[in-house]
């Protein structure tokens, strides 16, 4: 595949990856506290993150190791290193602290929208959500301005 039609792909799966990502608050916000719309709003958010976002995440780790293989970059080179730390911790919390965050969140809707043990895992998700977010734009941040 030619260079620059890999880093075409590559930069799409960035828009839709992380695009999909900024719309979870979105919908969440939109959703209130009505269990109904809640718990669809979850479900929408779950479905967007397994079907839309994390394939687009796994696109772009292909397709950059390919443009990093290919010789256009080093593995050596430093905001490679920091976005691929950045990168797979990223993937350890999505896995083993997002995942079951929004699993139990979709819980909590479902039994009771408007409690305490509901608005407790609401900030723990929202938290969740800004430090996620946070990471991914600095990974962006890395790719378009290489400062190191």
């Amino acid at each position: 595949m030619p260079f620059l039609l890999l880093k075409l792909v590559h930069v799409v799966a960035a828009i839709v990856a992380v695009g999909a990502n900024v719309t979870y608050a979105f919908w969440l916000r939109r959703a209130g506290h009505d269990r109904e719309r809640l718990t669809w709003a979850i479900r929408g958010i779950q479905a967007l993150d397994s079907r839309l976002a994390n394939p687009a995440y796994i696109v772009l780790l292909v397709t950059g190791a390919w443009m990093v293989l290919g010789g256009a970059f080093s593995f050596q080179t430093g905001w490679i290193v920091a976005a691929l730390v950045l990168y797979v911790v990223l993937l350890i919390v999505g896995i083993f602290v997002y995942a079951p965050t929004i699993q139990r969140q979709l819980e909590e809707a479902e039994h009771d929208p408007s409690s305490p043990a509901y608005a407790a895992i609401e900030r723990r998700s929202t938290l969740l959500g800004i430090s996620t977010l946070i990471a991914v734009l600095a990974i962006v941040a890395l790719m378009v301005t290489k400062p190191f």
